[in-house]
């Protein structure tokens, strides 16, 4: 074998001289086993020509040991299907290394080799870089492992095990930070590392001990084997310096003294750093801690948009030391360089990591894989970014593996070029280049967008019409000069807002996010027809966020955001109002779709499950404060798409309903789980026949006609089928059926009204049950069928036909939907139904309207929603002996459409009683979201009340008692 053998046949003609030489030097030293691989595999050979053209340390290592090619050929290391496990047994090894030295030497020889395996792979083209990174990574933590673990028997003759005041033994959690706890080391990587330990206690050996001071020598010990170097080199550089209080403070930390830092002293640079923690060691309370005490320091529970200032500020100091440091050609720290993508998902991260449990990640390509998915930055850009990254750590690995040198710059002289190009699989440097620039142009275009955006020249000025030593005069002609009406009221608005006690109370950091959010808001108030009445709104919710001054960062750094809560404080009082109760709905505003997107209802379901998808079943506190949070930002976006015109009335109606329905599917299940847990399954058995015994929620009203509005109570009653000879649980604390089904439904309104904090879920109203008050809380299928039979008045006969079942057992909702069928088919009694629903329809018309004179109850009065309704309720109820199909569904436009399709009501008023329902509909929508009652002008949708009252007249008779 000669070297012009093992020579790429692509290899560029600069390299080729110092190739052949330095692979002349190789053959000369590899043993037979090695020669005979590569003559008699070709794949071998090209892999092998590959690599040692891209990388002195792989040729160097090989050279220098003849027989390490064989060896790693015969074992499988260096083909594509090289596994953890093998890896794993090789590191497993070493605890057969007898002495400190000894197992020094071996450490660094096995992480060399398992370093020369992963170049190979990445270099012959076998792995993807996500992999070698990984790879890398895995392998770091197996040398911290191997480590850590002799490094405890080197300690136990003289100290023993550290152990806690209870005698239980305590261990030593290494947190690795940055690149390796994100699963992306690279080739020449520092591995940044932070040792914590359970709590007080001493050792049990000979010399004992304070757990603080054997922590600190074990740490130390653990650094000397990883750092130290020896004739065989080193393992791995190790930095401690992210550790509470840097070089100055204590080696090894308990988790105690670990918390209080990070909640007394923890900085944002910090934040930053620690969303890379990640325990190496199979550590019991490593998730825990990351749980416990990690997420509540770096992911904030509302949005933190207040971290933008703060990596401004780091990233003007790298640019700064760029600039000094003529930096430009180097791929960490350059211009769309790595540190740049770091940035912007770690900033979402930051941001949003509270809200999104998805970007509770050390992996950078999982978070711009939910940004995408989330649609927080554009599917181009993630995709962009995703691209550049891998691209950028290519690089930075060749750059590295070359001379197993850190380094992240280009290279400038012309053999290093067209080592680097050829190693990216470019045929020569300028193709390269341009492919690099073109990425690194891409990441500064998004990294502008995103980071530096909201601060680009033509911000408003930080003075103005907010400048503290304004009065209002001077504020007053600063606005006309803005061209903003009204501008005395605005003003004064302004003004009082300045010198309010909001303003004062805030800290620093609060007035300064407020002063620079001002001047985007007053800009802003331009455009609008009613800026006094724009900005009364928004004084509102500035007032009501207080002192939680991250909302002024997110308004201030999303313009967009704040020119859509301006346009809805321009609409309506109703949106302003709902976001002045609970500012988390500002988050509503960043999502792109609010105006354009009405949601539906797999939107809304897929929405629901992921905010509760790291919540724990057993955390009911939680999983509530999710729902409430759900049904406020889901109900937020189909007012705004209602408002917008985006939604018609029934769609809006069909969502508000879904709303309900996820929730109440959601909030039996945590019901039944918390009864189930104590008291086993609802169990009953039949003539002798065993089965679990099943529950319903079946709505009336509004909601059971899909009919919801934004402030509707739910009218709700509660169905079981248990019965036979034995009814009982069948967990160890037995519970009677009937009980456990009466304590699952006043659970189940226990979730949905009691008042928090943030507010209720909703209002319930049971009163439509069998019997009223007076009856059970929960009726079994039998008993409410016999009760529809034998004692239900009309008016709940009514009410059943606008029923239907929402959540709960499949087989009893199935029961309920036929019973209603035969119980109306059969049970109404239609000699006397004329007259009693047109005597309830009088009485409710006497005693609810809310009309004064001049007015009209749209809901109420003769001509309106009720006497429609009441139309078609009667009229379905009449026929459906001999017409079944009417009662298939249970809102009332189906039901018209069913009396026309039936030829009980002609197809041209049906269609006109169609209309005019949804434009009461429409109206009363348009009524509830400024906060207005149900009541209009005399005048109004006259035309409409009088066909309405025509077809009451039509079906009852002019002199009926409603007319």
């Amino acid at each position: 074998m000669t070297p012009d053998d093992l020579m790429p046949p692509d290899l560029p003609a600069l390299l080729a001289d110092s190739l052949r030489r330095d692979l002349a030097a190789f053959v000369d030293s590899v043993d037979e086993a090695g020669r005979d691989a590569l003559a008699s595999d070709p794949e071998l050979r090209r892999a092998f020509g590959k690599v040692a053209a891209s990388s002195r340390f792989v040729l160097e290592t090989l050279t220098l040991e003849p027989g390490l090619l064989g060896k790693m050929y015969a074992s499988g290391a260096l083909s594509g299907s090289a596994t953890a496990e093998a890896t794993r047994q090789r590191f497993a090894a070493l605890e057969e290394t007898d002495g400190e030295q000894a197992f020094m030497d071996e450490l660094r020889r096995l992480r060399r080799h398992e370093w020369l395996r992963i170049a190979w792979h990445d270099l012959a083209g076998l792995a993807e870089i996500e992999a070698v990174l990984r790879d890398q990574s895995m392998v770091a933590e197996h040398c911290i492992a191997a480590a850590l673990q002799r490094s405890r028997e080197l300690l136990a003759p003289r100290f023993g095990n550290a152990v806690d005041r209870h005698g239980k033994n305590v261990d030593l959690l290494v947190l690795g930070m940055g690149k390796l706890g994100g699963w992306e080391l690279n080739f020449s990587s520092d591995i940044d590392l932070v040792f914590l330990f359970a709590g007080g206690g001493e050792t049990n050996g000979r010399s004992c001990v304070a757990n603080e001071t054997y922590f600190v020598r074990l740490g130390q010990k653990l650094i000397r084997l990883l750092d130290e170097t020896t004739p065989e080199g080193f393992v791995f550089r190790v930095d401690m310096r992210l550790r509470p209080f840097g070089d100055s403070g204590p080696l090894a930390l308990s988790y105690a003294a670990f918390e209080a830092y990070l909640q007394q002293h923890g900085r944002d640079w910090e934040r930053y750093a620690y969303i890379k923690a990640r325990p190496m060691s199979a550590h019991t309370s490593g998730a825990e801690l990351r749980e416990q005490v990690l997420r509540p320091f770096v992911y904030r529970r509302y949005l933190d948009f207040g971290v933008f200032a703060s990596l401004r500020e780091m990233k003007a100091l790298i640019d700064r030391d760029v600039a000094r440091r003529d930096l430009r050609d180097n791929i960490k720290l350059g211009p769309g360089g790595i540190r740049e993508i770091e940035f912007i998902a770690q900033l979402f991260q930051l941001v949003r990591g509270g809200s999104i449990p998805q970007l509770r990640t050390t992996e950078l390509m999982r978070v711009l894989a939910c940004l995408a998915d989330k649609r927080l930055l554009p599917p181009r850009a993630a995709d962009n970014l995703r691209e550049a990254y891998r691209f950028l750590r290519r690089v930075e690995n060749r750059l590295q593996a070359f001379a197993q040198q850190q380094t992240h710059e280009l290279p400038q002289e012309g053999g290093a070029r067209a080592r680097l190009a050829y190693a990216m699989g470019f045929p020569e440097w300028t193709e390269f280049a341009a492919d690099l620039a073109a990425h690194r142009e891409r990441v500064s275009a998004i990294f502008e967008e995103v980071v530096i955006g909201p601060e680009r020249p033509g911000a408003p000025s930080p003075r103005g019409a907010w400048d503290e030593d304004l009065d209002v005069a001077e504020i007053e002609g600063i606005l006309a000069e803005s061209g903003v009406d009204d501008g005395a009221a605005v003003a004064r608005i302004i003004a009082d807002l300045r010198s309010s006690g909001l303003y004062r109370r805030l800290d620093a950091t609060g007035r300064r996010r407020l002063d620079a959010l001002m001047p985007r808001l007053i800009a802003s108030l331009a455009n609008q027809a009613e800026p006094t009445q724009v900005m009364r709104r928004l004084a509102r919710i500035l007032s009501a966020v207080g002192r939680r001054s991250a909302y002024f960062a997110l308004l201030s750094e999303n313009p967009v955001a704040l020119a859509r809560l301006v346009e809805l404080c321009g609409e309506t009082d109703f949106l302003a109002g709902r976001i002045a109760e609970h500012p988390l709905l500002l988050d509503e505003l960043l999502d792109p779709r609010i105006f354009s997107e009405p949601p539906d209802r797999a939107e809304l379901e897929s929405g629901l499950s992921e905010r509760l998808e790291y919540i724990d079943d057993a955390d009911v506190e939680g999983q509530m404060e999710v729902l409430r949070e759900f049904q406020r930002a889901a109900s937020f976006r189909v007012a705004v798409s209602d408002l917008s015109g985006r939604l018609p009335v029934m769609k809006v109606s069909d969502r508000l309903t879904d709303i309900a329905e996820l929730i109440l599917e959601r909030t039996l299940a945590m019901a039944l789980g918390q009864l189930v847990e104590r008291h086993g399954w609802p169990m009953c058995v039949e003539k002798g026949n065993s089965r679990r015994a099943g529950f319903a929620i079946v709505a009336y009203g509004k909601l059971g006609g899909i009919e919801l509005g934004y402030g509707s109570d739910l009218d709700l009653v509660f169905l079981h089928d248990s019965c036979g000879e034995e009814q009982y649980t069948d967990g160890e604390k037995k519970l009677d059926n009937s009980r456990f089904f009466a304590r699952l439904g006043q659970r189940i309104i226990n979730l949905l009204s009691t008042q928090t904090r943030s507010g209720v879920l909703y209002e319930v109203d049971m009163r439509l049950r069998p019997s009223g008050k007076s009856g059970p809380m929960v009726a079994a299928v039998r008993a409410f069928e016999k009760y529809q039979r034998e004692d239900a008045w009309t008016w709940e006969h009514q009410a059943l036909l606008r029923a239907r079942s929402v959540a709960g057992s499949t087989t009893v909702r199935q029961q309920f939907e036929q019973l209603r069928c035969d119980v109306l088919r059969e049970a109404v009694r239609r000699d006397t139904l004329q007259q009693e629903v047109a005597t309830m329809r009088a009485r409710m018309r006497r005693d609810l309207s809310r009309a004064e004179p001049g007015g009209f109850d749209l809901k109420q009065d003769r001509g309106g929603v009720a006497d429609l309704e009441f139309i078609v309720q009667y009229l379905v109820l009449r026929n459906a002996a001999e017409r079944p199909q009417l009662l298939t569904f249970s809102d009332n436009v189906r039901q018209l459409e069913a009396l026309a399709t039936e030829a009980v009501v002609e197809q041209e008023v049906a269609q006109r009683l169609t209309a005019i329902y949804l434009a009461f509909r429409q109206r009363l929508h348009r009524l509830a979201l400024i906060g207005a009652e149900g009541v209009i002008g005399d005048e109004e949708l006259s035309e409409e009340r009088g066909f309405v009252a025509s077809c009451w007249d039509s079906v009852f008779g002019a002199g009926s008692t409603a007319g």
